[in-house]
């Protein structure tokens, strides 16, 4: 996905849960999985690397980032 795509964050977040669930990704960013996170995503082990998205919210125009890979594309 690319900067200006428009996506549903995902549903576990509190944002969607206040009813502000669509926005623009503004931009993606690539980190490396350390030993010291808390949560590994499911699937992935430390040393990997993972996609976060940057969303500016519609309702809210707060931006927020969660896993690529959960957020989801609408049209």
């Amino acid at each position: 996905m690319m900067k200006g795509t428009r996506v549903q964050i995902p549903a576990y977040a509190d944002r969607w849960m206040m009813g502000d669930r669509h926005g623009v990704i503004d931009k993606v960013t690539r980190h490396r999985i350390g030993e010291n996170w808390q949560h590994l995503p499911r699937g992935y082990l430390v040393g990997d690397i993972i996609e976060v998205a940057h969303v500016k919210l519609d309702k809210s125009g707060r931006t927020v980032a969660y896993y690529l890979e959960n957020c989801e594309v609408v049209s």
